[in-house]
């Protein structure tokens, strides 16, 4: 019988989703890195190798292909002998295949990853899209976000803000041919959750769960390392606000590795960068612009008559966040600030502190996360049709 390949469209993906089915994702991975070859070895399980969409060979543990882009075609190698195809896939034949990824370029990482891969060719370069089932990929991104010493409680946190937001971006890369990338851009992701049980096993323990706004819609569920004792508002850092996405007190990751820092600039660069932006330096602005103490985050760096974007100051100086106090010392800047990260939606600091102390999953989600409902994705059509009635 001619085995089904996973090549689906975006449209049968979001039909799957709301419908409950076993879902798979398309990932691009080593997003943004130039690679014109690398290796492929099983690692675990069987596979079938398909060449331009046809059954060519099946796959043990241990079977290896090595893969080159020429001119937009795929010339893979396997057994000494080299063919050339416009692109190939390995597609597992169980759920419980793995696969390794090695690059050529010696500075990015091998990653092992599950279930399937596609590999084409763009110019001279390797496009490599991992098709994961949906579960899978959300353990990955929560080990690759979160890190893998905290506890199971958090893990479930992120689980949930991950599948949520995975499934409100299904169409992210629709125009590239995957659905999300591996990157920042979308959410970080390096494959299989390999460091740490509790992290599968929170996101099993969480399974389908997702947040919806009053309207019953995925939110965006944005999240950042630490907010420095405060969460924005959406509309602080970006265009539109969100119903769900409003300004939070958090005392709880106050005490957390990321709620202060410091840095000093150069004067000459610090005063440049006010006037290359239109910041006008006489004798008074000079002097507010050297002593600069809010008492609370602002969205703008400003004195009395003129404004730069606390996000443009924080862009150009590579600061942590937009929440600090800058004063003169000599021939350099003092900034002292506190955050990592935009500060909208949860702080991943504050609540790996609020799991700690033994608050449950669901509480530190609805602190962070205003007036949004938990539910399972199965059930979003049928709310949504309740609420018609």
């Amino acid at each position: 019988m001619p085995i089904k390949t996973f090549l689906l469209s975006t449209f049968f993906f979001v039909l799957s989703f709301l419908a409950g089915a076993t879902s798979y994702l398309k990932i691009n991975v080593y997003n943004g890195s130039a690679i014109s070859s690398a290796t492929l070895r099983v690692h675990r399980g069987e596979y079938v190798l398909l060449v331009d969409g046809k059954d060519d060979a099946q796959l043990n543990p241990g079977a290896s292909i090595h893969l080159r882009a020429k001119d937009g075609n795929v010339v893979f190698t396997r057994n000494g002998q080299s063919r050339t195809a416009k692109g190939i896939a390995i597609q597992a034949q169980s759920l419980d295949e793995e696969f390794i990824l090695r690059p050529a370029n010696q500075q990015l990482k091998e990653h092992k990853y599950q279930d399937h891969l596609i590999v084409k060719a763009r110019g001279n370069n390797l496009v490599l899209v991992n098709e994961v089932q949906l579960d899978k990929y959300v353990a990955g991104v929560v080990e690759a976000e979160a890190g893998s010493k905290h506890t199971h409680e958090y893990y479930k946190v992120q689980s949930i803000i991950s599948r949520t937001y995975a499934l409100s971006n299904l169409d992210r890369h629709a125009a590239h041919g995957f659905n999300l990338c591996d990157q920042v851009h979308c959410q970080v992701y390096h494959g299989k959750a390999r460091f740490n049980d509790s992290i599968p096993m929170a996101t099993k323990a969480t399974e389908d769960l997702v947040l919806v706004d009053q309207n019953i819609n995925l939110i965006t569920a944005a999240f950042s390392s630490n907010c420095g004792g405060k969460t924005l508002n959406a509309e602080d850092v970006w265009s539109q606000p969100r119903s769900y996405l409003v300004s939070v007190p958090d005392t709880f990751c106050l005490v957390m590795p990321n709620s202060h820092w410091e840095k000093r600039i150069p004067k000459v660069h610090w005063y440049g960068f006010l006037k290359k932006n239109g910041f006008p330096l006489d004798d008074t602005t000079r002097s507010e612009a050297s002593f600069y103490f809010p008492k609370d985050k602002n969205r703008y760096f400003s004195d009395t008559t003129f404004s730069i974007k606390s996000s443009d100051v924080r862009s150009n100086f590579k600061l942590r966040s937009t929440f600090f106090t800058v004063q003169e010392e000599g021939e350099e800047m003092y900034l002292i600030g506190r955050g990592f990260g935009h500060g909208v939606g949860l702080c991943q600091e504050g609540a790996i502190r609020m799991a700690q102390l033994g608050l449950p999953y669901n509480e530190i989600l609805h602190y962070y996360y205003t007036n949004v409902h938990l539910i399972d994705r199965k059930n979003i059509e049928f709310f949504r049709s309740e609420m018609e009635r």
